[in-house]
């Protein structure tokens, strides 16, 4: 592949050198462009398709929900890296970045010496380009996927999500367009660190009609309810539609994993059918769970498209174990959610219980 295109728009003039040095010494190609400001890195993204941009969360005029909400425009499949002084909105402006869509922050600087502040920014530096290496290296042929008829008997009664990186922007995509009378339960496993997941939450849930939240153990699911795994913990469903939190060590390192999900639904869920979702991420989180619900349960998977994915590990492994029902660009997948056979029976055996 050609190398890596990266913007920094940084204020520290050092971490600027660390980030365009990190980038040469893990890919010699690398091309660096810099922006000193906000608008001049918004104009540089209109111009440029960069794969990863570093971007300073104090930068001179920066909207940091307007700016990610252009990069997701102009350039998708970017991974943002937010970065932010030390102080006491660093965390909160971090975790903002991350709940509307970066992939990865850090707050600087972590080190005395800069020796140790670089091979930190470095590392950091090294988990964004393997993500670029793999978009770019495991592009697959197209696999046309016959249409699926869906049973008219087919009424979902839980939807499950699995997302990755990415998966801010996509479910904000999706969640906001659902009613607020979506009468079953959506369980949501994304990939994110622990401390972001309620910013995540909180965020979703201002942008949609139904109600978004963080789950909590052995409380009951139901109808019109958006429940997000817990941060470093995994997320199951009990026979009695309860979720369980349990921290068992990571699945394939991953914690919260949608395997570990999918496979307790697919053991104890007792309702008429599953519609599992997977969109946008690194990995194949979800094949081995999606296996076991289409084995023991009435399920329906639809996956986000390779070219409205910023990664298409996950639904690619989903395709490629032909476990996937239907493909759906990100901004059609509400629709298609919206549209199966819900019945007034389901809706109201909801709001009863």
């Amino acid at each position: 592949m050609n190398g890596i295109r990266l913007l920094i728009a940084d204020n520290s003039p050092v971490y600027k050198k660390m980030f365009a040095q990190a980038a040469i010494e893990l890919d010699k190609s690398a091309k660096v462009a810099y922006a000193l400001n906000c608008s001049e890195a918004l104009d540089s993204i209109k111009r440029h398709n960069y794969d990863v941009i570093v971007i300073d969360t104090e930068i001179s005029g920066l909207d940091m929900a307007l700016f990610l909400n252009n990069v997701m425009r102009q350039i998708p499949k970017a991974l943002v890296f937010a970065t932010a002084q030390p102080s006491s909105v660093s965390d909160k402006l971090c975790a903002e970045a991350m709940a509307k869509g970066a992939f990865n922050y850090m707050v600087k600087p972590i080190h005395n010496s800069y020796s140790a502040n670089f091979d930190f920014v470095k590392g950091k530096m090294s988990d964004l380009f393997k993500v670029v290496h793999e978009v770019h290296e495991k592009k697959k042929k197209r696999t046309a996927i016959e249409p699926v008829k869906v049973n008219g008997k087919f009424q979902p009664e839980i939807v499950l999500i699995a997302v990755s990186t990415g998966g801010p922007m996509a479910l904000e995509n999706i969640l906001s367009k659902l009613p607020e009378d979506f009468p079953v339960p959506i369980l949501v496993v994304q990939h994110m660190p622990a401390p972001f997941i309620k910013m995540l939450a909180h965020h979703l849930n201002q942008k949609s009609r139904l109600k978004v939240k963080v789950a909590e153990d052995n409380e009951r699911v139901v109808g019109g309810t958006v429940y997000i795994a817990v941060g470093e913990m995994h997320m199951k469903l009990d026979a009695k539609n309860r979720i369980q939190l349990d921290d068992s060590p990571p699945l394939n390192n991953i914690r919260p994993a949608a395997d570990i999900l999918f496979e307790s639904v697919a053991e104890s869920f007792t309702g008429s059918g599953v519609l599992a979702v997977i969109l946008t991420g690194m990995g194949n989180d979800g094949e081995r769970g999606l296996a076991a619900l289409k084995q023991k349960q009435n399920c329906f998977c639809l996956a986000q498209s390779e070219e409205t994915c910023v990664v298409y590990g996950m639904p690619c492994a989903a395709m490629e174990a032909r476990l996937v029902d239907k493909i759906l660009d990100l901004d059609k997948i509400s629709s298609e959610v919206e549209s199966f056979n819900y019945t007034p029976m389901q809706m109201q055996r909801k709001k009863v219980e």
